[in-house]
């Protein structure tokens, strides 16, 4: 049972960095599911990638 849950957090550990480049991709006005799996990747440069180009939420509002 211990292993499971050991398992289950390491899990979710691996998952939350490619989920939060997801979340932020949309707020950037990009494509979440595509981000996802650079993240999965590029764990924490597709998060710097993004910080550096250009937001398209910005763009669609005008």
């Amino acid at each position: 049972m211990l292993v499971v849950l050991v398992s289950l957090v390491g899990l979710l550990l691996l998952c939350s960095i490619p989920l939060t480049t997801a979340l932020f991709a949309r707020r950037m006005g990009r494509r979440p599911v595509l981000w996802f799996f650079i993240g999965i990747g590029l764990p924490v440069i597709a998060n710097f990638i993004l910080f550096y180009l250009p937001d398209l939420s910005e763009e669609a509002k005008k």
